[in-house]
């Protein structure tokens, strides 16, 4: 400050006025006091928003929540990420708070995390809902997310209006389609579809049901359940009776649980039993036993034998750190977000959420789910949308990736 002061006085002198006046004239350009460099902050925060507690937990634990601290610990263990502006790495930490399952209660936090802690960016929610539910604050706040654990038709549609979110994990368009080439593919003929009344199960079966149909299959019994229910022993029933080939289940990991429990106690073993979230867990495997869960589907899949660099070694510091394996879906993809997230940075240069959101829109990154690569916000590439349980590993089975033959009729349970 004293500097600047005496360069002002000087110029107000004689000999400093004849200065100014030949600078202007000859076209100088005339030393300014330095600006300070702006401060790098101490650290990267992520504010994290998602369900500790309720019926969205237990998803919450598996898809993202430990991926998410997993990764933390990675960075950090490499100093953080580097940041050209500040030409230095920078540590990250999550500030994570309890949505209790709620939505209104993301949204709230989600705000909250923006403009009261001040984060720098959001890791997302669990569950389809809850991403809906924030994607306007997000955009309201310019705060790019990518979410891991959504999976809607609408979001195709809605894309163009929410342009900070993107989507890593495959949608019912493709999962579903590639559920019933499947079941063309090994001539089931007739199906009993259900359904838990969330967006997740409304909207899927919505858009299987009719494929179904056209592709030949009778969809004999088509039936929702309230979301958490904790009996489904008489639909169940229901769905024995009418001996289809097909069980076909839009479940979140608790009604999964439950439907795969009670149809092994009614003696309910449908030619192909299939479920979406859940079946692919590695608990759903201990729970009932590799060979009871043999031949089951379910949605999505990764596994730690797929072709990409560094999948086995992550899955096997995955299992070292947690004394869990990871799911067969979502998890590797939780990881790959904050992947996604790290080399946008490292790539803008910036914190600047903008010019992060453009990074993400248009460059590929190499992630333990494979090459990831968004076209209009939704990832052009998944490992696997059909998987099946084959001797204790969950098997890519979908027509157009497989990496293992179905196993069809699925065996009786043991």
């Amino acid at each position: 400050m004293r500097k600047g002061k005496q360069s002002f006085q000087v110029l107000l002198n004689p000999f400093g006025m004849v200065l100014l006046l030949g600078a202007i004239l000859v076209g100088w350009t005339l030393p300014t006091p330095v600006q300070a460099a702006e401060k790098a902050p101490e650290k990267i925060l992520f504010g994290n928003p998602i369900a500790l507690s309720g019926v969205y937990a237990p998803g919450a634990m598996m898809s993202q929540i430990r991926s998410y601290d997993l990764w933390a610990e990675d960075v950090n263990a490499k100093g953080g990420i580097f940041v050209k502006k500040y030409n230095k790495k920078i540590p990250v930490e999550i500030l994570r708070h309890d949505t209790k399952s709620d939505l209104g209660t993301a949204v709230k936090l989600t705000e909250k995390l923006i403009l009261s802690d001040k984060v720098h960016f959001i890791l997302p929610p669990w569950g389809t809902a809850a991403h809906f539910a924030i994607a306007p604050v997000i955009n309201k706040y310019k705060s790019p997310v990518v979410g891991i654990t959504a999976s809607s038709v609408k979001l195709r549609e809605l894309a163009p209006t929410i342009p900070y979110l993107f989507i890593m994990l495959n949608q019912p368009q493709e999962m579903g389609a590639a559920l019933v080439e499947l079941c063309k593919d090994l001539e089931v003929k007739t199906a009993a579809v259900i359904h838990h009344t969330d967006l997740h199960g409304i909207e899927f079966a919505g858009n299987v049901v009719p494929q179904l149909a056209v592709s030949g299959v009778d969809v004999v019994l088509y039936k929702s359940y309230p979301l958490g229910a904790k009996d489904l022993s008489p639909l169940l029933k229901n769905v024995k009776a009418a001996n289809v080939d097909a069980l076909i289940a839009f479940s979140y990991p608790p009604e999964t649980f439950l439907i795969t429990e009670q149809a092994k106690t009614i003696g309910l073993n449908p030619k192909l039993f299939y479920a979406t979230v859940g079946v692919a867990y590695p608990s759903f495997r201990d729970k009932f036993g590799a060979n009871t869960v043999e031949g089951i589907m379910g949605a999505g899949v990764w596994n730690p034998k797929l072709p990409y660099p560094g999948v086995k070694e992550w899955y096997d510091r995955y299992v070292k750190r947690w004394g869990a394996e990871p799911d067969r879906w979502g998890t590797a993809g939780g990881y790959a977000t904050c992947e996604v997230m790290q080399k946008a940075i490292e790539i803008a240069g910036t914190l600047e959420p903008t010019k992060v959101r453009d990074v993400i829109a248009k460059e590929k990154f190499d992630t333990v789910l494979g090459p990831v690569k968004f076209e209009k916000q939704f990832n052009t590439h998944y490992p696997g949308d059909v998987g099946q349980w084959q001797k204790g590993e969950f098997e890519v089975v979908d027509k157009g990736k497989r990496r293992a033959n179905p196993i069809y009729p699925k065996p009786e349970w043991p």
